[in-house]
């Protein structure tokens, strides 16, 4: 992905305690670090998050307000901003300062609201808007501070919090935002949806857009049955690799995987064929640790990949080896497969009811 300077922006509003969909409480504007609206007693961007209860504008559009952006940013110094996120002080607890929400391909100027309610003869305009889709408030805030900022890159190399005006992101930070957020909130699907309008090549928005799609394509479907996993084989065809691989380690932590384990005694059968003790540590319950593993990768999906015989159970070292050390499969039959590792040939059974 091409490093992309000014790619978004990072503006400062007064807290809300009603979420930035109706008026502030009389805390909140006592408590404000900021003189206009201790002198006003009111705060413009108060329904920044409002766009799900009050009308959009006729062009699908909402509007929203910083007064860090009164004075509107250099046209051309700004022509790459697809992502305003809004930054506010959390004086309920010690003034912790939170990334509440994103107005995402956004246009800055100045905008008169022209939607009819009686809440906008109150809140009439505003310095930045957005589609209602790409508009997303974030229940779980990200929260900051400047050790955050510099060890996760959330703001351009050498920049801390803006006390005054605005930050630029970089593409990257906008990014390393973005991740934060929907890992704070997962269940989010119109953040993911809008993760999905970015160019996503980067590995980390693509896991998080595989993680909402592995949801909508498990729906209730469970690994606790061979019939269940042949329905699953059926349905995987089409999928990609990553989301191929995510059914894997759910069929690996499911009721067959544990079904496989009790048949094989919770033993690591590459340490048994090695003629080593079999049995790792044990759990709290007294059963012994063991892992499975699917011998021929879902993502190749043959005919038969997610059954009982494609499993076998084996310890986190030996599972960790056969993926990343040198270690081939070298015969499969009815009854067998047939491994080298490191050099030495390993013979396992395949597990069978």
């Amino acid at each position: 992905m091409e490093h992309i300077k000014n790619y978004g922006i990072l503006a400062s509003i007064a807290w809300n305690s009603n979420d930035w969909t109706a008026d502030p409480t009389d805390a909140d504007l006592k408590k404000s670090k900021y003189d206009f609206v201790k002198d006003n007693q009111h705060t413009h961007e108060s329904i920044n998050f409002g766009h799900e209860l009050y009308p959009a504008e006729a062009d699908g559009n909402f509007i929203g307000y910083t007064p860090m952006l009164r004075r509107l940013p250099d046209v051309e110094k700004a022509k790459n901003v697809c992502a305003v996120f809004f930054l506010s002080s959390d004086y309920q607890n010690q003034n912790r300062k939170c990334i509440v929400g994103i107005y995402g391909f956004p246009e800055i100027g100045w905008f008169e609201r022209t939607a009819e309610h009686p809440i906008f003869e109150k809140y009439d305009a505003g310095n930045v808007r957005s589609h209602l889709d790409d508009i997303i408030y974030f229940k779980n805030p990200v929260v900051l501070d400047n050790e955050r900022v510099v060890r996760e890159k959330l703001l351009p190399e050498g920049k801390l919090i803006s006390q005054q005006g605005f930050n630029y992101l970089d593409s990257d930070n906008v990014f390393n935002v973005l991740l934060l957020a929907a890992r704070l909130n997962p269940d989010n699907t119109k953040l993911t949806n809008l993760l999905k309008k970015f160019p996503n090549d980067l590995s980390y928005i693509n896991e998080v857009i595989d993680a909402e799609d592995f949801r909508g394509f498990l729906g209730n479907q469970d690994a606790d049955s061979l019939e269940s996993l042949a329905c699953l084989e059926k349905k995987m065809q089409q999928l990609r690799p990553q989301l191929k691989e995510r059914v894997s380690s759910f069929i690996e932590r499911g009721a067959i995987a544990s079904k496989v384990k009790v048949l094989t005694k919770h033993k690591c059968l590459v340490c048994e064929a090695m003629g080593l003790s079999p049995v790792g540590f044990r759990k709290p319950d007294g059963t012994p640790y063991v892992e499975t593993h699917h011998v021929e990768p879902v993502s190749q999906l043959s005919v038969g990949a997610l059954g009982l015989a494609n499993l076998i159970t084996i310890c986190a070292n030996h599972h960790r080896q056969i993926h990343y050390g040198n270690t081939k499969l070298t015969q499969q039959t009815t009854t067998h497969f047939t491994f080298i590792l490191d050099g030495q040939k390993v013979v396992i059974q395949k597990v069978a009811l």
